[in-house]
């Protein structure tokens, strides 16, 4: 029984070093040309791993830098609601829109603080 709980222990140690040998370091990262659509970024290091960033991914991050340059941003999910496919949505896809718009607007919000970190030094 206490190799079992020592096992997960271990594999829980392993998924945390994979997770933070994975981290991507802004400094390192490289554009590549985008191609039909989507934009490929290479993260350096030695595990090269690449990510697809569509249009709207980019379009999503502008609108969302455009609205945290203001003073008081209140209730910025109902700022980046897509309204005509919401409304066509039934409730449990609605739901689930909702929790993938805070999930984006989270990684958006982080990445423009760590901009802005950076920039003001």
């Amino acid at each position: 029984m206490q190799k079992d709980g020592v096992d997960a222990l271990k594999k829980m140690a392993q998924m945390a070093k994979n997770r933070l040998r994975n981290k991507v370091n802004e400094k390192e990262n490289k554009m590549i040309k985008s191609k039909g659509g989507f934009t490929i970024l290479y993260c350096g290091g030695n595990d090269i791993k690449s990510k697809l960033i569509t249009k709207e991914d980019v379009k999503f991050y502008d609108k969302v830098k455009l609205m945290l340059q203001e003073e008081n941003v209140f209730n910025p999910l109902a700022r980046l609601i897509d309204n005509k496919v919401y409304s066509k949505l039934d409730e449990l896809a609605k739901e689930r829109y909702l929790f993938e718009l805070i999930d984006k607007y989270k990684i958006c919000k982080d990445r423009c603080e760590r901009e802005k970190e950076i920039a003001n030094g």
